[in-house]
């Protein structure tokens, strides 16, 4: 069944995921870098309001703490826009960055994979046993409707419908990775990265 209204933890009109992988990644420290960067995709057009597809202007910027693989505690910053057509503000948040979480999106990922591989070993991830089992409930929740969401921006564009059926066997990550590969290609990052690029380019929320 295909969801009818956008969806995440909170906070569902005020994210916008674009990617930044690579060199992007590196500038998340330097708030000027992240200005920069922000005003060349919002002048360019490549990221527009996904609530009314209007064009979006540079607002502002704004500190965010993050955590590596090791716990590493690290500040960069965000840049946030404004739309002038529906008034809405929304935060340009960088495809490695989950929101509201505390470490890195590959992070959380790879310790989901490997929670529901049963390989997950206290030494794979510096987040303590409470946090795993909570990114593993949050992700089953959420990556069936993303799934549910990808399949019909997919038919929309292409007229194409994908069917998840031979890789349910295999879980929510395979059946994202497949369906993010055919809007994306074979762009690196996270597979949720690369969902919530998707799914908040298209007001669907995020994971």
């Amino acid at each position: 069944m295909i969801p009818s209204e956008p969806f995440s933890f909170v906070n569902k009109y005020k994210m916008i995921i674009h990617y930044s992988e690579g060199k992007s990644k590196e500038n998340f420290y330097d708030r000027n870098k992240v200005m920069q960067m922000a005003y060349k995709m919002l002048e360019s057009g490549e990221v527009v309001c996904p609530i009314c597809v209007g064009m979006l202007g540079l607002h502002g910027t704004y500190r965010r703490y993050l955590k590596d693989s090791e716990a590493k505690r690290h500040e960069g910053w965000i840049a946030q826009s404004h739309c002038a057509g529906c008034k809405k503000y929304h935060s340009l948040i960088p495809s490695f960055i989950k929101p509201n979480k505390q470490y890195e999106a590959e992070v959380i990922e790879e310790a989901i994979k490997a929670q529901e591989a049963g390989e997950l070993k206290r030494s794979d991830c510096p987040a303590n046993e409470t946090t795993i089992r909570r990114w593993v409930r949050e992700f089953r929740e959420g990556g069936s409707v993303a799934v549910g969401w990808l399949q019909s921006i997919i038919y929309n564009i292409y007229n194409e419908h994908i069917s998840v059926v031979e890789t349910k066997k295999e879980g929510l990550m395979t059946q994202l990775e497949r369906l993010t590969g055919r809007l994306l290609g074979n762009r690196v990052g996270s597979v949720i990265g690369r969902a919530n690029i998707i799914l908040t380019k298209y007001n669907h929320g995020f994971l």
